[in-house]
């Protein structure tokens, strides 16, 4: 079962959301939070797989929340779900440590779909997003061509056992790292080489010849 912490402050979106994800069979919502101090606490005492975000929360922001939750070492997937679609709200989101960025127009099997995959690693993205995302980053990509030496051989490795299909966790294992330290080094990979995702990071890694 996927456990599945819902953060919103509009109690008919959180049961709205719960009666969707019951009928998946192998999702469990295991709590509910409505603000950003108690999805911080939740997701302590819960330690769910996954945790769906809200973006305009009372106290703080779904973007300060997700950088909370990473800087206290919350190794779980963030899927940030929201109304919101401007590209400025999706970059902070990204780069706070969310792994997705849905909207809430998003349809109920793409939303499960994304939450089972999320749930492995997988970095999620409303589709009507992707493109001034992938316009960002490979701009960022062609302006810092010349950091591709900055990649490690640590960095080599772990876009190699990306390459394979291995999960954060699997990868953090095999080079004797935490899950965690593996999803903040492959950030800083994203960044390197502009790129959106695994699949975006793998393939521009195999593009020029540093895998």
């Amino acid at each position: 079962m996927i456990s599945v912490l819902l953060v919103d402050d509009h109690p008919v979106v959180i049961e709205g959301l719960r009666k969707l994800l019951d009928v998946a069979g192998d999702i469990d919502v295991t709590g509910e939070a409505h603000d950003a101090s108690s999805a911080i606490t939740q997701a302590k005492l819960l330690h769910p797989d996954v945790i769906l975000l809200d973006l305009r929360m009372p106290g703080a922001t779904g973007i300060q929340t997700a950088r909370r939750l990473r800087e206290q070492e919350y190794e779980g997937a963030i899927i940030v779900l929201t109304s919101y679609g401007d590209q400025a709200y999706v970059t902070q989101a990204l780069e706070a440590g969310a792994d997705g960025y849905l909207l809430k127009s998003t349809p109920s099997d793409q939303l499960i779909s994304s939450i089972r995959d999320a749930s492995r690693g997988r970095r999620q993205l409303s589709p009507e997003l992707l493109n001034g995302v992938l316009e960002q980053f490979g701009g960022l990509a062609r302006e810092k061509t010349a950091r591709d030496a900055d990649l490690s051989e640590d960095d080599r490795e772990i876009l190699r056992r990306a390459s394979q299909g291995a999960t954060n966790r699997e990868i953090g294992i095999a080079m004797n790292r935490s899950e965690i330290a593996i999803k903040k080094r492959l950030q800083s990979i994203f960044q390197k080489l502009g790129a959106v995702d695994r699949a975006h990071a793998v393939a521009e890694a195999i593009r020029r010849g540093l895998i």
